[in-house]
């Protein structure tokens, strides 16, 4: 539900200082101004004039937008987003979505490189944002637009759990330049044991009692035909990848997408279970928050 919050996201930019005033005619319910400068503008001073000169009009510009919002009594916050921009500008706004849930977010994206721009732009409907600015000139790229369907899907805890193993396996592998896969009987064995079933079903007097892992019990067992089920879902809605594993062509492997990387960490509840909690504790820390 909403909550009368209204975060304005603003990209940094020479003249964001000029803009930002006017904003608060159409937009004037702004309760918090969040800017995003790429990490280039606080990189320090340069000795080349021609580089120095722009990066000091941004941080004027962004030290000017931080007064006006102090006379108006209006919380201001920057974050510096890290290359590669796209994901570490995902980490930002996933930590101001979860910390203000049901607020209002509203994107100007007139100032700031394109790369940034272009990571606002394809991310703000992951907010539910609006985006007020665009280009002077047409950037071609596929924006992914998320549909409502997602959101629903990514309430069942079981994907949540299936993506957060594979992001836990990407972490483990890290250095490695692509996504590493992970194979189906590895994927199953991890979920296993925080399966929860959403529909309750009475047990049979006759089914054997199962025993469980180091003390483990999932709420329900999971079976391998819903197993699948779940994995069939997100591959048709290309959330993972499927392709035979090297070793033994009769394994399956997955490795996530973009797009279930993007769904986890903007919808994913770190209440659900501690595999989901470890991932998005160990990847929302850092400078800049």
């Amino acid at each position: 539900m909403p909550s009368g919050e209204h975060i304005h996201i603003i990209s940094a930019g020479d003249r964001i200082h000029i803009a930002y005033p006017i904003a608060f005619r159409t937009l004037p319910s702004i309760t918090r101004t969040c800017v995003i400068a790429d990490e280039e503008v606080y990189a320090g001073i340069s000795k080349i004039p021609e580089i120095e000169r722009p990066r000091q009009a941004i941080r004027s510009a962004v030290s000017a937008v931080k007064e006006i919002s102090a006379s108006l009594a209006i919380p201001f916050s920057y974050q510096v987003a890290r290359h590669p921009l796209y994901p570490s500008v995902r980490t930002i706004l996933t930590r101001l979505h979860r910390e203000n849930p049901g607020a209002r977010f509203t994107f100007d994206i007139t100032g700031g490189s394109k790369e940034l721009c272009l990571a606002l732009m394809s991310l703000a409907p992951w907010v539910g944002g609006e985006v007020f600015s665009a280009f002077d000139e047409k950037v071609p790229r596929d924006v992914t637009q998320p549909e409502r369907s997602i959101r629903s899907m990514m309430e069942n805890v079981n994907y949540q759990t299936i993506l957060a193993v594979m992001l836990r396996k990407n972490k483990a592998g890290k250095g490695i330049p692509e996504l590493p896969w992970v194979t189906r009987s590895y994927l199953f064995s991890q979920v296993w044991p925080y399966y929860i079933r959403s529909r309750k079903r009475k047990p049979k007097t006759d089914n054997p009692v199962i025993q469980y892992r180091n003390g483990r019990k999932p709420a329900q067992n999971l079976s391998q035909a819903t197993f699948s089920s779940f994995i069939t879902i997100l591959k048709t809605g290309g959330f993972i990848n499927e392709k035979h594993h090297e070793k033994n062509r009769k394994e399956k492997a997955y490795r996530i997408t973009e797009l279930g990387e993007t769904a986890f960490r903007i919808y994913a509840d770190p209440a659900t279970n501690s595999a989901v909690k470890m991932i998005l504790e160990s990847t929302q820390s850092g400078p800049g928050f």
